[in-house]
């Protein structure tokens, strides 16, 4: 695997490109959404986290975490308890009792990597918002880069395209 996601949330101008595209290389169901927090928008997917909220609640241990995939679902334990999806502190986890796999989350376009290919938001992000970077440059970025840098606020969008965009959202809403 060449490296996990990072959102530059400065960078996001709610284009939905992350959303479309996910959706189109999976077949359905949401890994990736576009939430809005005071107006900006904030690209949300499974952060893939070391310490897995998710994975240590899981009584079968359908979820795992390792160096190369994130955190990975192994559909053949999984129960659809949704304990995972309560445990994620992003919100990111949904259980479908009726889809295979039952749990829908970002997997890092897993098969398109086998196929040599790089995750499908990756490549249509047109501000290039999301990227993708090695685990070790990630981990020290996480460590060392406050999300919000600016007395707990998000920072302002790129090229001030996300105001129109939200407005536009949140009038459809």
């Amino acid at each position: 695997m060449s490296g996990f996601l990072h959102v530059d949330f400065r960078r996001c101008t709610a284009c939905f490109a992350c959303e479309t595209a996910c959706r189109t290389a999976h077949g359905g169901g949401l890994r990736i959404q576009l939430a809005f927090v005071d107006g900006l928008p904030v690209p949300l997917m499974c952060r893939h986290c070391e310490q897995s909220p998710c994975a240590a609640v899981c009584p079968e241990h359908a979820l795992v975490w390792d160096q190369d995939h994130g955190v990975t679902l192994l559909a053949d334990r999984c129960t659809r308890c949704g304990l995972c999806a309560v445990a994620c502190p992003f919100g990111v986890l949904f259980v479908d009792p009726f889809a295979q796999p039952s749990v829908i989350k970002c997997d890092l376009c897993r098969a398109r990597r086998a196929e040599g290919k790089r995750p499908a938001c990756v490549l249509t992000c047109p501000t290039e918002a999301i990227t993708e970077e090695p685990h070790h440059s990630l981990r020290r970025r996480r460590l060392t880069t406050p999300v919000f840098p600016i007395a707990g606020k998000p920072p302002r969008p790129f090229q001030g395209g996300a105001s129109r965009a939200s407005r536009k959202r949140n009038d459809m809403v």
